[in-house]
């Protein structure tokens, strides 16, 4: 019989699915019975604070460009390349999208039959109108040589956005794919969607992407000095065909091989690690003095305003009060020593000050 846990889901966009997406890994292993209150875990994500409401084993998961909490948190999936024990595992947004990702382990078809598909020159979808300056520039740049054909709301010049992203891509020998902001590990689903379309993604973001991808296949804006040079590059490939050929050919992973740390095993391992424990012993965040003063304070912050109001207007009384004694130096006891500084001695401090030992 699977294991029955019972998870609550908060602090999502109501538009994401990334909850729905992540436990597709797992749905088929336990009976998750989700509820609003009193679950044992917590899934939660970056657009809100209810997770404060909520005191079970959280689990953090994001697919925007932030980092996680680990005072907030005890596991937590993110886009940052570095180990945290059994607490972290990276997860780059393009993974949680199945069908796309499984294309890209495929073997590719044939360079010539893709080529012969190719009727256009490149092609950029993009609707968020937020986003770094770079991605304006790589459209004024490439417009210069060739038509860029822009099939999202964002500079639509295809007579409004197009209704389906892969077939669009899929008849350009290019494909812009940028993210809003460059990030290290922080990739989403721009570059997947590209090589989805057997277009050659012309790729700005993450400036260790080739530690994801085969930098072989695609044209990568992070490892040239400038943007001109990147064009340059893709002048160059868009003129000479057999060059295109070879970019064709080359599989989207180095050496043909899916990543180990992208594959569907390490994402159910981190999951079933949480979920077989039991619950007690699955906490990881410092639920003591700190680590409850800790939520408190961004507790009071997002759900009781007026009551960290008056903290604050309290504590500036308190701080004027003391800021308007003078400070008396006292010489420290004969005897004191670095070994004894916390050994039953406290130092003599000014009056309002804490001693170094005061917080144990």
């Amino acid at each position: 019989m699977a294991k029955r846990i019972r998870l609550s889901v908060v602090d999502f966009s109501t538009n994401e699915g990334l909850a729905d997406r992540l436990l597709d890994w797992v749905v088929d292993r336990y009976d998750v019975r989700f509820v609003a209150r009193d679950a044992e875990y917590v899934l939660h994500s970056c657009y809100g604070y209810d997770v404060l409401k909520h005191p079970g084993v959280r689990i953090f998961v994001t697919g925007e460009n932030v980092r996680p909490d680990f005072n907030l948190s005890d596991y937590a999936f993110g886009f940052d390349r570095f180990d945290f024990g059994d607490r972290y595992c990276r997860l780059p947004l393009y993974r949680l999208y199945r069908p796309v990702y499984e294309r890209l382990c495929r073997p590719r078809p044939p360079a010539d039959e893709v080529l012969a598909a190719k009727a256009g020159f490149c092609a950029f979808v993009a609707s968020n109108v937020e986003g770094d300056p770079a991605r304006r520039r790589i459209v004024e740049l490439l417009n210069a040589y060739r038509r860029v054909d822009m099939g999202g709301r964002w500079m639509n010049n295809v007579g409004g956005p197009v209704g389906n992203k892969y077939a669009f891509q899929s008849r350009y020998k290019f494909a812009i794919a940028f993210e809003h902001t460059s990030t290290p590990g922080y990739t989403t689903e721009k570059i997947a969607d590209a090589m989805a379309s057997d277009a050659i993604p012309i790729y700005w973001g993450d400036p260790e992407i080739a530690q994801d991808f085969n930098p072989a296949a695609f044209v990568n804006c992070m490892a040239y000095d400038s943007l001109e040079a990147a064009v340059e590059r893709v002048r160059r490939i868009d003129q000479d065909d057999d060059l295109c050929r070879r970019m064709l050919s080359e599989p989207w992973f180095r050496d043909g091989r899916e990543p180990e740390p992208l594959r569907d095993e390490r994402f159910r391992g981190f999951l079933a690690h949480i979920f077989d424990s039991p619950s007690e012993q699955a906490f990881r965040r410092n639920r003591g003095r700190w680590g409850r003063k800790y939520e408190r304070r961004l507790e009071e912050a997002f759900h009781r305003p007026h009551v960290q109001a008056v903290r604050y207007v309290h504590d500036a009384i308190r701080r004027l009060r003391h800021s308007a004694q003078p400070y008396a130096w006292r010489p420290a006891p004969v005897g004191i020593t670095a070994d004894t500084l916390c050994d039953d001695m406290p130092l003599p401090t000014p009056r309002g000050v804490a001693g170094p030992c005061s917080a144990r």
